[in-house]
């Protein structure tokens, strides 16, 4: 084919994978943030600006929320920050990120299977049902399961890469052959699971090569980067990237032989899903095998399935394709299982790289049996059918509260669902509601640490502060790693209220002992020094709750917020009391120090208009424009008839 023929062959391939994968995934735009995306986008301080930029890739995924795990995931971070900065926290731009993502994850599948069977039609199959079947969702649909995607992305990549690298009628060899050993490192950026591509490689270099080469032992010489990238990663995760963790993946409980008996069953599972994708949900739990009879079945079943693994995969050697596939699923389904002690059995989203075999030899096999008419109908027979499964699970996300019932309904004892469901029913002021799933989520799991602090939550709202602090004292014993500060915090609050001043300073000096980046555990101390009308304290700790992060405090500063706090009415709540301070030094010029307030009134009210408004003007004036056309947007999205966001925006377009 000609270069401009195929070029304009792709592009229509592209086009109609964006067509499809938009018309599946388009009622999840207006799909709220659920599950996880409150810890990784809500309340993730990281998110917030380039200037944490060093912090995303020395810390774990949920350093900037409230939890704590052993995710190191800095890219996935990283698209956070790139939606936060042009959407804030509006769901629409990060569900659009999603969809992008998997349409482009999706083309890159179809170059890949065209590729590899030498044809267009199979890859287009392939793709097309890869890109819209209903088993993705909990990677599309899902704002916290860009994970998978991104991964997918630059393992493909990767791979396409490495396949032009070796042919011996390409330029510049080398910089391609570089570009898939970045793109490998990018993959170990997005997701744990890539470790394992180093094994693909080097199955592509036995299924690619002639018998000779096979006999030495140079052929694998390409792959050897990879294996030395993946080695220094696996140091690097057991060493200083092993970051302490709240709690334990969930099969830890379970010894290896209960994980190994129950291989059988998941595998199952995931066949019936990849064939008739229905009943969907996030939380997935199987009958282990007790009796002497089910184990027995177990063992007899996984023995056939490692039999007819081998002997497939021995085609390998006879230059098949298909057993090339059926590798690559092999390679990325075994570490998620559950023979390591991973987090769950099943999750829909283990299943998304290893699924792309499933649909390429579905394709292989429609094609080979079918004529061009009915190959044509079965698979935009079978795409309309997951569009339509598609569009309703999408439905099911759009409703939080059913979306947890549901997950329920299907698993009872699934104690994040109940947890999770406390949370939306405290959301909407059902605190007795919320109440009974929290202490339904303990009563299947008694250490559950979210649980309990979000109990003590709903008992603070509910202004039962006994309960509320004898929850807090539960938490205060559990391992919490680096969220210590944040629970002496809360206990601190409670005493606050309970008018034991003297215990209530004590936590919170305690609080940021143990974590000194708790700038609301400075405004608290500013608060019971000022009722103490220790003014000077209260000013120094409302200074040090702004810009803690400088070596040398600045007198001028200092001096503006001791007027501000000794004016009447300025012991506010945090959202004015810092928005004011920001107009404070607007009047004194101080342009860098009032951004830094207006961005802390965003961060404890995100959808303040005056807020965006006040930050907009600022960067103005500190001559940051392109800064400030950003935060009137956000302005002019939370309320179009914003009439002085309106203003001050078209002022400035005209000037530029």
């Amino acid at each position: 084919m000609e270069p401009s023929k195929k070029i304009r062959s792709y592009l229509l391939v592209f086009v109609f994978i964006s067509l499809v994968c938009g018309l599946a995934y388009s009622n999840t735009l207006h799909n709220p943030f659920l599950w996880d995306d409150e810890a990784l986008v809500v309340k993730n301080t990281l998110i917030r600006g380039w200037e944490k930029l060093p912090e995303v890739f020395s810390h774990d995924l949920y350093f900037g929320s409230n939890f704590g795990s052993n995710f190191y995931r800095p890219l996935q971070t990283l698209t956070y920050i790139l939606d936060y900065h042009f959407w804030q926290l509006n769901p629409f731009g990060y569900h659009l990120t999603n969809i992008l993502l998997q349409i482009a994850v999706s083309f890159l599948a179809f170059i890949l299977i065209a590729r590899l069977f030498a044809s267009f039609t199979i890859g287009i199959a392939a793709s097309i049902l890869f890109s819209v079947t209903p088993l993705h969702t909990e990677a599309v649909t899902y704002i916290s399961g860009r994970a998978e995607m991104l991964m997918g992305f630059f393992i493909i990549l990767s791979l396409l890469l490495f396949i032009r690298s070796q042919s011996a009628s390409v330029k510049n060899k080398g910089w391609i052959y570089t570009l898939s050993i970045f793109s490998f490192a990018c993959a170990l950026f997005s997701k744990e699971l890539a470790v394992v591509f180093p094994l693909v490689i080097i199955g592509y270099l036995v299924y690619s090569r002639s018998e000779k080469d096979k006999e030495k032992l140079y052929c694998l010489r390409p792959c050897l980067p990879y294996v030395v990238i993946a080695f220094i990663y696996i140091l690097a995760r057991i060493t200083f990237l092993h970051f302490p963790t709240l709690a334990p993946p969930g099969l830890v409980k379970f010894p290896w032989f209960i994980r190994v008996s129950v291989l059988p069953q998941v595998v199952l599972t995931y066949c019936r899903l990849l064939i008739f994708p229905t009943g969907l949900h996030m939380s997935w739990e199987l009958a282990r095998p007790k009796s002497f009879v089910g184990i027995l079945f177990a063992v007899t079943l996984l023995g056939l399935i490692f039999t007819f693994s081998y002997y497939y995969l021995k085609q390998l050697s006879r230059k098949s394709t298909a057993a090339f596939m059926f590798l690559w699923a092999l390679v990325f389904f075994i570490p998620q299982s559950g023979i390591l002690p991973i987090n769950a059995f099943i999750a829909e989203h283990f299943i998304y790289l290893p699924s792309l075999s499933f649909f390429a030899l579905l394709a292989v096999f429609l094609h080979k049996f079918l004529s061009r008419r009915l190959f044509i109908f079965c698979v935009s027979l079978i795409c309309a059918f997951y569009i339509m499964l598609t569009g309703l699970r999408n439905r099911e996300w759009s409703v939080p509260v059913v979306f947890y019932q549901n997950i329920i309904r299907y698993s009872p004892t699934s104690f994040q669902a109940h947890n999770n469901l406390g949370l939306e029913y405290e959301r909407m002021g059902a605190y007795k509601e919320a109440e009974k799933e929290y202490l339904s989520a303990l009563k299947i799991k008694e250490d559950l640490l979210e649980a309990h602090s979000n109990l003590a939550s709903v008992y603070y709202k509910q202004k039962k502060y006994t309960q509320a602090l004898a929850e807090y004292l539960i938490v205060e014993k559990m391992p919490l790693g680096e969220k210590a500060g944040e629970v002496e915090n809360n206990i601190a609050n409670i005493y606050d209220l309970q008018g034991l001043k003297d215990k209530a300073l004590e936590k919170y000096k305690l609080a940021l002992e143990l974590d000194p980046r708790l700038d609301f555990a400075h405004f608290n101390l500013a608060r019971i020094y000022f009722a103490q009308n220790n003014r000077s304290e209260a000013a120094r700790e409302i200074y040090y709750s702004l810009f803690s992060e400088q070596p040398d405090m600045r007198k001028d500063y200092l001096k503006i917020i001791s007027d501000f706090i000794n004016t009447p009415g300025s012991a506010s709540a945090g959202k004015e009391f810092y928005n004011n301070l920001g107009i404070a030094f607007v009047g004194s010029s101080f342009w860098q120090p009032a951004i830094i307030c207006f961005r802390r009134t965003l961060e404890l009210e995100a959808n303040f208009t005056d807020g965006y408004f006040n930050l907009g003007l600022a960067y103005l004036k500190n001559g940051q424009n392109k800064e400030a056309i950003s935060a009137l947007q956000s302005c002019l999205r939370i309320d179009p008839n914003h009439f002085k966001a309106k203003g001050l925006l078209t002022s400035i377009k005209r000037k530029n």
